[in-house]
């Protein structure tokens, strides 16, 4: 790769997409490089006790150092956690009874920490901007990128849980039952500052709290267990509800309560997801639509939505303003509930394993049907029911929106692996041992009443942290449900295999 006419020379081929030879030619970004050189330092210290029969306990403290040149007051991450449970089946007064093999309650807290993985977060930051006129010719200019906010620190995780875990039946059943509480603290996010007295607009802060808490189920039964025949069985469900806690201070504060988050590409250029303080992640926020123009005589509202007001009446399309108050929460990207089922069966020298798992109570954003079933959008591959009736009234004429129309129920239940077995325990070669031939299927069999290819789509759950990147609009983790047309589809995948064992 070949660059040159740089403004410095100090990162020399390192960054190698700092020449303005290949910029100035309209090929930038064509080559780059970078270098960067990071370490994380950690210590760990645990301890368990053992109080008796009935009573253990087990603490931990680990704290990391990392990135020390970033501008941190305060590198190291202090994540403690403890636990403790108490076996209630080993108890005197248990010994009578004859239901339960085994009966455990545990309690523990935990911190977990994740820290910026971009460089010096902490320290002011200057970086190559605009282009000034010297003498006929155009020089890059360095300009302040970053301020320096030297109290950032670790995000933080901190859970509580709450278990029991039992078994009876002679281990038939068993299982465990979880609740927990998990709050992340210290969440970063860019805050607008005036400019001056700061040198840059934006700010980089700990600021947000997010609030995560729900219940686990998990049950594995045998219900049936001869010589010949074996079926084992696992249940799992799980629930989940967030919120928002805050996401401002006395010192950093969002000019409102609620942030526009996600991204609808061109030819639509707005927000997808509205995530307010003390509402949950993954709300979609955009127009409700309860009709179509279907009057030929009213040329503007023919083939126009028609909308639900901020009253509950309908707007024509004429009448509609298409202004951020003309707009409400249209559903939710991420599951209420989640369920699962795993078999795995025996019969003599046979074996088959169904796994199985599903979604439900949340809703899909189908970009497939908003960007390829619009008839004005002559120059994309349309589907072909692009000029099918909407409401079984008459064809679209509206221009590509982000509405209701377009969010659909996500639930689904996936069969997502069926693997059928055949196990040759006597082979009559010497030197073979064992064999087991095998067939299979993954991504079997999808229910779901989704009009796309795949309901399971970026179910993604938290906020935008410095794990994956920092910037001026945050989306990774807030836009849950977005089905984008251009991904490659869910594939099913056949397998004929033979295990040998030598």
């Amino acid at each position: 790769m070949e660059n040159w006419d740089f403004p410095t020379d100090r990162f020399g081929f390192n960054d190698i997409g700092l020449g303005r030879a290949i910029s100035s030619g309209n090929y930038q970004g064509l080559i780059n490089s970078y270098r960067s050189e990071t370490n994380l330092v950690g210590f760990f210290r645990t301890a368990h006790l053992q109080l008796r029969r009935t009573l253990s306990a087990d603490g931990q403290r680990p704290k990391g150092r990392s990135q020390p040149a970033m501008g941190y007051e305060e590198p190291l991450g202090h994540l403690p956690a403890a636990s403790a449970g108490w076996r209630i089946s080993r108890e005197s007064f248990m010994s009578k009874q004859h239901l339960f093999d085994d009966l455990k309650l545990r309690a523990g807290y935990g911190i977990t920490g994740s820290q910026p993985s971009d460089l010096f977060r902490g320290v002011g930051v200057i970086g190559y901007g605009g282009f000034v006129n010297s003498n006929g010719q155009w020089i890059q200019t360095l300009i302040p990128t970053q301020n320096a906010n030297p109290n950032l620190k670790w995000e933080e995780k901190r859970e509580t849980n709450i278990g029991l875990d039992f078994s009876i039946l002679k281990n038939r059943i068993s299982g465990s039952i979880d609740y927990y509480n998990r709050q992340i603290h210290n969440l970063l996010f860019w805050y607008d500052v005036p400019s001056p007295p700061n040198l840059y607009n934006q700010t980089l802060a700990n600021v947000g709290v997010l609030e995560n808490k729900g219940v686990e189920v998990s049950v594995n039964f045998v219900p049936v267990k001869t010589k010949d025949f074996e079926w084992n069985s696992g249940v799992n469900y799980s629930t989940n509800s967030n919120q928002l806690k805050s996401l401002s201070n006395d010192i950093y504060k969002t000019s409102t309560d609620y942030l526009q988050v996600g991204a609808i590409f061109p030819p639509i250029q707005t927000f997808s997801h509205l995530l307010k303080v003390g509402g949950p992640v993954g709300n979609f926020y955009g127009f409700k639509v309860v009709d179509i123009g279907n009057d030929p005589s009213d040329v503007a509202n023919y083939g126009q939505w028609v909308y639900e007001g901020a009253d509950g009446k309908p707007v024509k399309y004429s009448s509609f303003t298409h202004s951020f108050g003309d707009k409400r929460v249209l559903g939710n990207g991420l599951p209420k509930f989640y369920l699962g089922w795993n078999n795995n069966f025996r019969y003599r020298n046979w074996d088959l394993g169904i796994t199985q798992r599903g979604a439900f109570k949340f809703q899909v954003a189908n970009l497939q049907r908003m960007m390829l079933e619009n008839p004005t959008q002559a120059q994309y591959n349309l589907l072909k029911n692009a000029y099918d009736k909407v409401f079984g009234k008459t064809q679209l004429k509206s221009p590509v929106e982000f509405n209701s129309y377009y969010i659909e129920n996500g639930d689904y239940w996936k069969i997502d692996n069926i693997t059928l077995g055949y196990n040759f325990t006597h082979t009559g070669m010497r030197y073979i041992q064992s064999a087991r031939l095998y067939a299979a299927v993954l991504n079997a069999l999808i229910i779901t009443g989704y009009k796309g290819i795949d309901p399971e789509v970026s179910l993604r759950n938290g906020i935008s942290t410095a794990q994956s990147g920092v910037n001026q609009t945050p989306t990774s983790g807030l836009d849950p449900g977005m089905d984008s047309p251009y991904k490659y589809p869910t594939t099913r995948t056949f397998t004929i295999g033979l295990n040998v064992t030598f």
